[in-house]
């Protein structure tokens, strides 16, 4: 099952280069990871079926702070409104910090999964919408946890901090501006190293890339305004229709795109 190899792989991923930060370290072998897989899995299926929107991971944080803390991390809830940030201190060393993303998407699933989201919420305008993770942060979630508990059970291969955090509200671009502003990085411990994580379809399952340095990262919005002028259907001439406007916009600024 393509779901089992992603998160099989990129929880390896993520031990490994954890591992690796601390000098002697040995890396997790395969039957770590795979008794830690069974309860990730269950925790992929049940984040998958329960999505919630951005900044409202009330119940997706609690679940994320529970497997945490149940590996033994000291973990604190509610940085910058749902965030998480768990600790787990392993003598001198490093400290290596795990980030994952917890909000969902307003978007209808229709994969046909037996555990497919049928969540429907309201947005921040109060439309009514469907909500789906439809950007595999469930994956992140789960990859985090199966993680944080094969090296809360390996103490004796690495030596130094680790730092896991579950970030919300990051498809509206807001949560980690409030996990900052909330003391993040003066509350808790400095990290060293951070390693993010995402999931895409440019490589194979069960295949892993990692990128050192900044790796899409980067979210810009601009708001543009187009008046248009009323006028009757039959004489479109004398009116100025703000949709032609708006694709002739988009047409001139994507050709002059490098």
């Amino acid at each position: 099952m393509s779901q089992r190899r992603d998160l099989l792989s990129t929880a390896a991923a993520l031990t490994a280069l954890g591992l690796a930060a601390s000098p002697g370290h040995a890396a997790a072998n395969s039957e770590e990871i795979n008794a830690a897989f069974s309860q990730a899995y269950s925790l992929y299926k049940d984040l998958h079926a329960h999505p919630e929107l951005s900044g409202n991971e009330v119940h997706t944080a609690a679940k994320l702070a529970a497997q945490l803390r149940s590996s033994g991390y000291t973990v604190t809830e509610h940085v910058g409104g749902t965030g998480v940030v768990a600790i787990l201190k392993n003598g001198a060393g490093p400290t290596i910090l795990f980030r994952t993303e917890m909000d969902a998407l307003p978007v209808e699933e229709k994969t046909g999964l037996p555990f497919a989201s049928k969540v429907r919420s309201k947005d921040p305008a109060g439309h009514e919408v469907f909500v789906g993770h439809m950007c595999g942060h469930d994956l992140h979630m789960s990859a985090l946890a199966g993680t944080a508990n094969v090296l809360a059970h390996s103490r004796e291969s690495w030596h130094g901090t680790l730092m896991l955090i579950g970030q919300p509200a990051e498809e509206t671009i807001s949560g980690a501006a409030a996990m900052v502003k909330d003391g993040l990085f003066t509350r808790f411990p400095r990290p060293d190293v951070v390693l993010a994580l995402h999931v895409g379809n440019d490589l194979p399952a069960g295949k892993v890339g990692i990128v050192s340095g900044i790796y899409n990262t980067n979210a810009d919005s601009i708001r543009i305004t187009i008046f248009g002028k009323g006028g009757h259907g039959s004489a479109p001439h004398t009116a100025v229709d703000p949709i032609v406007i708006a694709a002739r916009t988009i047409l001139v600024a994507d050709d002059r795109l490098p």
